[in-house]
Order: C-alpha cells, then sequence, then structure tokens
C-alpha cells in the first residue's frame, strides 16, 4: 500500500527559499534596529529635554549668513543643518549659550545675530535711524513755522476768504496789488504792439 502524503506538507524547493528569505529578512530588519537604538531622528545626540530647549532657543536667537532674514531654526540650508549639529555637539560639551553665540560671532561675524549688537560702532546702527527721524521732524516743524511767518507778514501770500479778504485782513491791499500787476501787463503789451 503506498502512502499518500498530503500536498501542503511537501517542502518543495520554492517554499523553502521563500521561508529562508522571510527568515534572512527578519534577521536583516532586528540587526539593524538594534545598531539604531532606537534613535530619534529629532534628536540624534539624545540630547536631554532641557539640551534640547536650550538648543532651539539658541537656534531662535541665530540668523543663517546665507539667507537675508531666515532664523537658523527653520532655514533649510546644508550650512544651517551644520550649525544645528554643532549647536548640539557644544551643548553635550558643556559650553554656555553665550559662550555658544560668541563663538557663532568668531566664526560668521554679527550678521548671524539679525540684528548689530547695541554697543561700540554697531550702536549707530541703532540711534541712526531715530536720529534722522527726530531730525526730518524737526526741519518740517521749522520749515512750517517759517512758512506761516511768511505768509502773517506778506498780506498778498494770505489764503483769500469767502467774504473776497485774506486771513490777515481785507481785501483792499490784495486788490492793490492786482491792479498794480495788470497796469503793468497792459503797459507791457502796448508797448509791443
Amino acid at each position: 500500500m503506498a502512502l499518500h502524503h498530503p500536498t501542503h506538507l511537501v517542502v518543495t524547493p520554492m517554499k523553502k527559499a521563500i521561508f529562508l528569505a522571510l527568515i534572512a529578512l527578519f534577521l536583516f530588519s532586528v540587526v539593524v534596529f538594534a545598531q539604531d537604538g532606537g534613535v530619534d531622528p529629532n534628536n540624534p545626540r539624545q540630547l536631554t529635554p532641557e539640551q534640547q530647549a536650550l538648543a532651539k532657543e539658541i537656534q531662535q536667537e541665530l540668523w543663517c549668513p546665507i539667507c537675508q532674514g531666515i532664523r537658523l531654526d527653520v532655514c533649510e540650508q546644508q550650512v544651517c543643518q551644520q550649525m544645528r549639529e554643532m549647536i548640539d555637539e557644544m551643548i553635550l560639551e558643556g559650553k554656555s549659550k553665550q559662550e555658544i553665540i560668541d563663538e557663532f560671532v568668531v566664526q560668521y561675524g554679527v550678521v548671524i545675530l539679525g540684528e548689530p549688537p547695541k554697543e561700540g560702532v554697531n550702536l549707530m546702527a541703532w540711534i541712526m535711524p531715530i536720529a534722522l527721524a527726530l531730525a526730518g521732524l524737526g526741519f518740517a516743524v521749522w520749515m512750517s513755522r517759517k512758512w506761516t511767518e511768511k505768509r502773517r507778514q506778506d498780506p498778498a501770500l494770505a489764503p483769500v476768504t469767502a467774504g473776497g479778504g485774506t486771513e490777515t485782513g481785507p481785501s483792499a491791499p490784495s486788490s492793490d496789488i492786482e491792479d498794480d500787476y495788470l497796469a503793468r501787463v497792459e503797459q507791457e503789451l502796448g508797448e509791443e504792439y
């Protein structure tokens, strides 16, 4: 009598190859995960929450040395990624916030701060706009007073009111000036013809 084996229990070379491939894939993923150690991609250097907060604070105070007006924490430039990594390393070395900022200023200049420090020659960048605005305002007030005083002294420059006079007096002085002007115009026209 012949024994019949059920077909689902027969191990064919194809089933054996697939089974071995699945075991190899599983072992490979376990090895990769063990080497990775479950490292958070947003915190590859395993900073503590306090260190992460300090790094974020420093990144928000520094600006990209290449881009105009983009903070280090949001800039996607490769140099900014490297600078963020340097900040993490310096924090792990135990450097203070000011030491890290000072090191970046030495390396990239005050442009890295986004705004010039309020000291030394850079103080002029803070004072000059205010000084120029005050000087412009003072000049405008001075010119306004000068024009107002000139109008008060010369009735011909005073605006005419609804009654025919000026704000400084009756309409007679203005009429005399107009009469003199018209007389000169007529005289010059008469000489030419």
